[in-house]
């Protein structure tokens, strides 16, 4: 009899065990469904998340323009010869007489280099002269000018067209203490020669 209720009490617990081993088994599967779930959805949106390389940088810069180096030797010509004199009668000749022979007559005439020249002549003079400065001359400035450098910048549109950012120094001639100036302006060129000038600010 003891045997037997021996045998019925073994059988309980090894069904007790296998009821408990089904029940954590159970619990178990849903956790990691859940975790296996969230590591997939989690990588997708890592995925979906990431920017995408940009393959149209080279397509999309825009095409450089050719420039003969005759234009670009009259560019820098004219760029350094029309910032560039010293306060004394042959400079000031010798700039006006390059521009003209740059320059079409209307270029010229637009910029109004031969009255400049002249004004810069006079007041050079008495100067020289008298150490007095003729203010009576109105915009023209006794002051002396030095080329430093040029960003030039063909248009896309128009060949023969330029935009400049100019760059020199500018010293009166009464304090001999030297400026940086910016000069941004457009530049036209016909028939190999400078056609038009369009300043568009000096600072």
């Amino acid at each position: 009899m003891k045997k037997k209720s021996l045998i019925i009490i073994t059988l309980t617990l090894v069904l007790a065990l296998l009821a408990l081993f089904s029940f954590l088994q159970a619990r178990k599967h849903p956790i990691e469904r859940v975790s296996q779930e969230y590591i997939t959805n989690k990588e997708t949106k890592t995925k979906a998340s990431m920017p995408e390389s940009s393959s149209s940088t080279s397509s999309s810069k825009e095409e450089k323009v050719e420039v003969s180096q005759e234009t670009q030797d009259l560019v820098s010509q004219f760029l350094m010869t029309d910032v560039t004199y010293d306060l004394t009668v042959q400079s000031l000749l010798e700039r006006s007489t390059l521009l003209s022979k740059i320059m079409t007559k209307t270029a010229y005439e637009q910029l109004n280099i031969q009255s400049t020249t002249e004004s810069l002549v006079a007041l050079t003079n008495k100067w020289l002269t008298t150490k007095q400065v003729d203010t009576s001359s109105g915009e023209v400035q006794l002051v002396s000018q030095k080329y430093q450098s040029a960003n030039v910048t063909p248009s896309a549109s128009e060949p023969d067209r330029f935009y400049v950012e100019l760059h020199y120094d500018e010293t009166p001639v009464t304090t001999n203490e030297t400026q940086s100036k910016t000069q941004l302006l457009w530049l036209s060129i016909t028939d190999n020669k400078i056609s038009d000038v369009e300043i568009i600010t000096t600072k």
